[in-house]
């Protein structure tokens, strides 16, 4: 809470590391939310031309970057052979193609009763939010809403316990009310 890095974070105390490292290997976060029931960090970042990832980010683990992965350079030529490898942890999910993640909001209360614990991302290619089911640290199944409304930049739950989801062209900020017969 003070700003210091903690003295149980998993490089410390080890000689030539940088201390305030948790995990390492990750290409480019844009989302990072805190699934407090189930204890699970979760991030998404944008891969190369595909190959987006969502991740369970665990202490001390390596996601393999630039090493691993399921995108390719945006020229079209690759710069590794290996989509996974036993000494990288392999991430929850990725998007083929890319979806372009932005925005990453855990859904929680009973305004979404039906979406308790999904993962809610946006995308800026697609202009769409990706509602990712959940069970526990699963990915059970993917669906889109929201179709067509813009540039997905944010989304946020908000302190009244409904969604908020920020848009570009034209930028606005957009409540998200589900209706009582939704799934």
């Amino acid at each position: 809470d003070d700003g210091t890095i903690p003295e149980d974070n998993p490089f410390y105390n080890e000689q030539g590391a940088v201390k305030s490292i948790w995990a390492y290997g990750n290409r480019n976060a844009q989302g990072l939310v805190f699934d407090g029931v189930n204890k699970i960090l979760w991030e998404h970042e944008h891969g190369p031309r595909g190959g987006d990832e969502l991740n369970h980010i665990v202490k001390g683990e390596n996601y393999g970057w630039p090493l691993v992965s399921y995108g390719i350079n945006y020229n079209g030529t690759t710069f590794t052979n290996k989509t996974t490898d036993k000494a990288f942890k392999e991430p929850i999910n990725y998007w083929i193609p890319s979806i372009a993640p932005s925005g990453m909001a855990m859904v929680e209360g009973p305004n979404y009763y039906q979406w308790e614990g999904d993962i809610l991302s946006g995308s800026l290619r697609f202009n769409y939010i990706s509602r990712i089911k959940m069970d526990g640290n699963k990915v059970v199944e993917e669906e889109k809403i929201m179709e067509d409304i813009g540039r997905v930049r944010s989304i946020e739950m908000g302190r009244d316990g409904f969604l908020y989801v920020g848009v570009e062209s034209p930028g606005r900020i957009l409540r998200l009310k589900v209706s009582s017969s939704l799934p």
